[in-house]
């Protein structure tokens, strides 16, 4: 069973330290793991370079990291469950800060590949981990706000990660934008592990009356109990809410690995223009991310209206992306892309909402999972929209997929009920199968 939410009039906890480590370790260990991946895409032109590597080469070197951290989220998930999000995000971090330090390192074309796929594995515990912690440290009610901060975190790279890399590959070489990052990673690791908790009453610097407004208004599961792997497979929410991740990161993909092409070869900007520009869709994003947040927590208080701005989110990034794409200006594509994206980023903030009540004690696991859909997208729609583009030379065709794909997504959120946890009393009690406990 979950608690009833903090009601909005009640008296608010002097101590402030669950923000704290929402926004002052959270955001830096999610931008810092997003500039590692950074770091690669920015760098690509130099390393094929510098190594001969082929077209061909160089894409298995990039999109190695991505099938790994998508097909490693699930156990990521199962081993924050088991031995809590404070131990699993600390040695993670510890892990992939390590292989990213490698990375200039591989020599030949294999070499790259494996650190690439280490990098991945390390990787793939942290957003469920993130997520798990945000539920144990914070109200049902405040849930939202915090994780805009945890998304600010990742899409903060988008907006200053290439210009970063690339100072840093221009004042002191491209194996030491890896190696900075590295040490950043390692260090927040390090801080991570000697500062949080698993639990906020747990921790020294909690006061009393903070920790008892958490555990007020948070899920309050019984965690002692297995549950099956029915209770998941056997819920079409289960289905639906990665199948939904699927088409948003479809639609995301596109402005993270095509948008400055297709602004250069389709639309003519140079080089100087296309980085600016590129730039103000992710802008517009995470003010929708900010904002979606503090509207959930402060007026969309239940979840069928959620749900209805998530579907909303869907079709007004679909219509948006091909209203722009028809655009034949270009202040007048960008505005509609800002649009689109930003439409995503309020669609982000209701999937791990959504992943954190749906879930219950058992979110880091269903964040995985959803987690596992949305990165085998990110790694293959990029892949697909290229061979789209390739064969009709067409970037409308491939747009308006992406925009079916937004179609599919609402439709989606229509099977979505995260007031219905999936851990039911029945489920809980059902013997004879698998359990999530058993299968790590």
């Amino acid at each position: 069973m979950t608690s009833p939410q903090v009601a909005p009039g009640a008296a608010k906890p002097t101590g402030r330290f669950r923000w704290f480590l929402a926004g002052g370790l959270l955001l830096p260990v999610t931008f810092v793991m997003s500039m590692d991946r950074a770091v690669m895409s920015a760098t690509a032109p130099v390393v094929q370079k510098e190594f001969s590597f082929t077209v061909t080469e160089m894409s298995v070197i990039l999109t190695s990291f991505w099938w790994a951290y998508a097909l490693f989220q699930v156990p990521g998930g199962l081993l924050a469950k088991r031995f809590g999000p404070r131990k699993v995000l600390a040695l993670a971090g510890i892990w992939w800060s390590l292989f990213t330090f490698a990375t200039p390192y591989g020599v030949v074309f294999l070499g790259f590949v494996v650190i690439r796929i280490l990098l991945g594995m390390g990787q793939a515990p942290d957003w469920p981990a993130s997520v798990y912690t945000l539920q144990r440290w914070f109200p049902r009610h405040e849930q939202s706000r915090a994780n805009s901060l945890l998304l600010c975190g990742l899409y903060l790279g988008n907006v200053v990660g290439s210009p970063l890399v690339v100072w840093i590959i221009g004042e002191f070489g491209w194996q030491d934008a890896f190696h900075a990052f590295a040490v950043a990673g390692l260090l927040l690791a390090v801080v991570w592990w000697w500062v949080v908790r698993d639990e906020p009453r747990e921790h020294p610097s909690v006061r009393a009356d903070e920790a008892s407004y958490i555990e007020a208004g948070r899920y309050t599961g019984d965690d002692s109990k297995k549950l099956p792997w029915r209770a998941f497979t056997g819920s079409g929410q289960f289905w639906a809410i990665g199948m939904q991740y699927a088409c948003l990161l479809l639609i995301q993909g596109f402005f993270q690995t095509w948008l400055p092409t297709y602004l250069v070869d389709a639309r003519g900007l140079s080089l100087e223009d296309m980085g600016f520009l590129a730039s103000l869709p992710w802008i517009a994003m995470l003010v929708c991310v900010f904002g979606a947040g503090a509207l959930n927590d402060r007026v969309l208080r239940r979840w069928p209206s959620r749900v209805r701005l998530a579907a909303a989110g869907y079709l007004v990034a679909a219509a948006a992306l091909v209203t722009g794409a028809l655009a034949h200006s270009v202040p007048l594509l960008i505005t509609f892309l800002c649009v689109s994206l930003g439409a995503v980023g309020v669609v982000q903030v209701q999937v791990w909402a959504a992943c954190q009540d749906l879930g219950g004690s058992y979110s880091a696991t269903l964040t995985g999972w959803t987690n596992l859909w949305g990165n085998l997208m990110a790694a293959a729609g990029p892949l697909f929209t290229g061979i789209l583009v390739g064969i009709g030379g067409n970037w409308l065709i491939a747009l308006l997929i992406l925009a079916i794909a937004g179609l599919l997504g609402a439709v989606c959120w229509l099977f979505v009920h995260p007031e219905r946890p999936l851990q039911t009393p029945r489920a809980a009690t059902a013997h004879g199968t698998t359990t999530m406990e058993d299968a790590v």
